[in-house]
């Protein structure tokens, strides 16, 4: 179910960058605009996740997970119909403060459950993104080819509203009980959250940079057609998808949450270079597969980094202040860089500050979290479950 939900989520967001050149054409929208769509998603879930952590460790997450799922599906309806830019897009704003409110719950839930592994279940869960990321690649570009992409949106709308329904089936979910003063604010070290923070926020933005620009990039110079670059967005998502499942399992041995992270931002920081550096098709199949198995898979990982630092009880709240750095980079960098591609009539630069950012991050959370009783415990489930907090 969880996954289900981040699914449904994921394809109505990649389906903004799937359609990117129809909604480009048809809107008269510039390339830094189609890159504000998604950052529009992210501003609306900035808004609302923290407060629907606090609902989720209080309420329960069923409820909190069936109304935001109901709620993304009605906002979408909106941008179907819209005649106009500005309501499209007002459209997409709604669908996000929505969207704000699906992660924090199913985080809750994967941890009651299955705490024991928790970088490998969490992935699994995580994998709902790049799951839905690839269905939209495959999916959406025939509809919107065969009757236009209002059509295409309705697929989004209907899948939504359908695990919106299931919800349901959470209501007797089980949680992890608060020990002590959990039910309180959660505190990192500033260390650790500027580490923490300053990496969500880059990689989060850097992998939706990829997956809003890569049919628009892929449709450009390398002259791809329309389905063509949705296969290969699939691919990529579908890769991610794996890969979040193999470093969040790797991720699980003590001591290995952080080499991991840092390894991932690394190896993205590289083939985004590649992408910069211009490529004939055989290799750029070969690149953008391998960016979507590490730029798309590094979230389940980070994930439990967060929960193993919240512990039992504040998960949800934990897990909502995290995702303001995760949606903020989210917000920030894809139209940013998508005005940097407009400015050069280049997507080469676009590529190569991604590059450069992705290596700072991983820089930052090693120099952030190294030597920390963190590292002694991350990836180490206790007995209960899910691994001890350090003391601050």
């Amino acid at each position: 179910m969880s996954l289900a939900a981040l699914a449904a989520g994921t394809f109505s967001i990649v389906g903004l960058g799937v359609l990117a050149p129809e909604l480009k054409v048809d809107l008269g929208l510039s390339t830094a605009e189609v890159g504000f769509l998604t950052s529009l998603v992210f501003i609306g879930s900035m808004i609302t996740s923290r407060r629907a952590g606090k609902l989720t460790d209080t309420a329960g997450p069923a409820p909190v997970l069936g109304f935001s799922l109901a709620a993304a599906a009605a906002s979408l309806v909106l941008a179907a119909v819209a005649p106009s830019a500005p309501l499209f897009m007002a459209g997409v704003l709604l669908m996000g403060l929505a969207y704000g409110g699906v992660n924090p719950p199913t985080n809750v839930v994967v941890a009651g459950r299955l705490g024991r592994r928790l970088g490998f279940f969490l992935s699994i869960k995580q994998s709902g993104v790049p799951v839905g990321g690839l269905l939209a690649g495959l999916v959406l570009p025939p509809i919107a080819i065969a009757y236009g992409w209002r059509w295409a949106l309705v697929a989004a709308i209907a899948l939504l509203a359908a695990v919106a329904a299931s919800a349901l089936l959470l209501r007797n979910a089980a949680v992890l009980d608060p020990a002590g003063d959990a039910a309180g604010r959660v505190h990192f070290p500033r260390r650790e959250l500027l580490g923490m923070g300053v990496f969500g926020f880059v990689m989060s933005g850097t992998q939706w940079t990829f997956l809003t620009y890569l049919t628009l990039y892929l449709t450009g110079d390398p002259g791809f057609s329309l389905q063509v670059a949705g296969v290969a967005l699939g691919l990529a998502q579908g890769l991610g998808a794996g890969g979040r499942l193999l470093w969040g399992w790797l991720s699980d041995h003590p001591g290995r949450r952080l080499p991991i992270l840092v390894s991932i931002a690394a190896v993205s920081a590289v083939l985004l270079g590649l992408l910069a550096s211009g490529l004939g098709k055989p290799m750029l199949w070969l690149v953008i597969s391998l960016t979507g198995l590490v730029l798309v898979g590094w979230n389940g990982a980070y994930h439990a980094l967060v929960a193993d630092r919240a512990g039992p009880g504040r998960i949800g709240r934990a897990s909502g202040e995290a995702l303001v750095f995760i949606f903020g980079g989210s917000v920030v960098l894809p139209p940013l860089l998508g005005l940097l591609a407009d400015s050069t009539d280049s997507f080469a630069p676009l590529w190569g500050t991604a590059a450069g950012l992705v290596a700072a991050a991983g820089v930052t959370l090693w120099g952030a979290l190294r030597g920390t009783r963190l590292l002694a415990v991350a990836g180490g489930a206790t007995r209960s479950g899910v691994s001890k907090p350090p003391a601050s």
